[in-house]
């Protein structure tokens, strides 16, 4: 491995070559943005103070998990990668499904004294499993809440990042897909999402997924491009400048043209900020899978009158890290275990990998 040399000087591709990130810190706080961005809208059905917060919250993931997705699939064959992103996507997922309709459910019930339907409960298990969300209550519950019969608000980004990992996993092997590629994914993508938001055009999932992949194609994009990525405190904060600078003016503005200064600026601050919290331990997912169910439980309790907007969205986060710690011990990690059962192999050809500066392990 290349010296590291100074941290305002060694590229951010290297700064990000081990577990020694932040990434994961990054990742939590985000998944935090979305629980207390949920928060107010389980409590009132409105958006809180920060409109847009949750948005940017899952498209910082989407640009992360497209550096880190571009790097893991540089370093084996399809079989592998595919095995490892089922593992770390689904198993967690179920055990969502099943705390939802056979504990966080039934608790609701015993709120408002009525009648818990449990042959609907094993239906949500089993018409959710495969990611889509096409039961979203539970034999009429959540009831007297902002969100009626709807269990979870976050679930809907996993088949958008799911499909990500194939289609941007089979774009990687393709000798042509290189930087410039990637540069003309993120762009036609960021432009499909700015026209669709402006003139009101596509249909069912077309704006959310040219929006999530622009992020995603520009998280692959500053893989290409990581061994020239600077570290210095000068990129760092124009990039801060513009971002916060997009964030403010305008919506349709910030989807043209946002997302490879949003990637760049956490990657920035993954490889800058000293912070190590959750290298070992992540339990960001499980922090962005399991608040809204109990954020819907307590809603159905009148937590949020009983308390205030601000105190239930501090709450929500205190409920939900033990959750989703208990869901990283006994669920994630352990699955992770099985990565070996599938060999890597040999890596793709086609992916050009630098020794000196291979992405983390995901």
């Amino acid at each position: 491995m290349a010296p590291r040399g100074s941290i305002d000087t060694a590229p951010v591709g290297l700064r990000l070559d081990d577990r020694d990130n932040a990434l994961n810190a990054i990742r939590l706080l985000l998944a935090v943005f979305v629980v207390v961005d949920h928060a107010y809208k389980a409590a009132t059905g409105r958006p809180g103070p920060w409109a847009h917060m949750g948005d940017f919250a899952v498209e910082g993931f989407f640009a992360i998990s497209g550096y880190l997705i571009a790097g893991s699939r540089g370093r084996m064959a399809m079989r592998p990668f595919a095995w490892r992103r089922g593992l770390r996507l689904m198993p967690a997922y179920w055990a969502l499904l099943l705390f939802t309709a056979f504990v966080v459910a039934p608790l609701s019930t015993v709120l408002t004294r009525s009648h818990y339907d449990w042959a609907s409960a094993a239906g949500y298990v089993v018409n959710n499993s495969l990611l889509f969300t096409t039961q979203m209550g539970i034999g009429g519950t959540p009831e007297g809440v902002a969100y009626f019969g709807l269990w979870n608000a976050s679930t809907w980004s996993l088949p958008f990042e799911a499909a990500a990992y194939v289609m941007f996993g089979l774009l990687l092997a393709i000798p042509a897909f290189g930087r410039r590629a990637a540069a003309v994914a993120c762009a036609a993508l960021s432009a499909a999402t700015a026209v669709q938001s402006v003139t009101g055009l596509g249909v069912n999932v077309t704006p959310d997924l040219t929006r999530l992949w622009s992020f995603f194609a520009a998280g692959v994009l500053l893989w290409f491009v990581r061994e020239r990525l600077p570290v210095s405190r000068g990129a760092g904060a124009a990039a801060g400048i513009v971002v916060i600078a997009l964030l403010v003016l305008d919506r349709s503005l910030y989807l043209a043209v946002a997302p490879v200064p949003v990637a760049f600026l956490l990657l920035w601050l993954g490889a800058r900020l000293p912070v190590r919290i959750g290298a070992r331990n992540d339990i960001s997912y499980g922090v962005y899978l399991f608040a809204f169910p109990l954020q819907q439980l307590m809603a159905v309790g009148r937590v949020p009158e009983a308390v205030g907007l601000d105190w239930f969205a501090l709450l929500s986060v205190a409920v939900t890290v033990p959750v989703a710690w208990a869901s990283w011990l006994l669920v994630e990690r352990p699955s992770m275990r099985l990565r070996r059962r599938v060999p890597v192999g040999p890596r793709p050809s086609s992916v050009v990998v630098s020794v000196d500066t291979v992405a983390p392990a995901q």
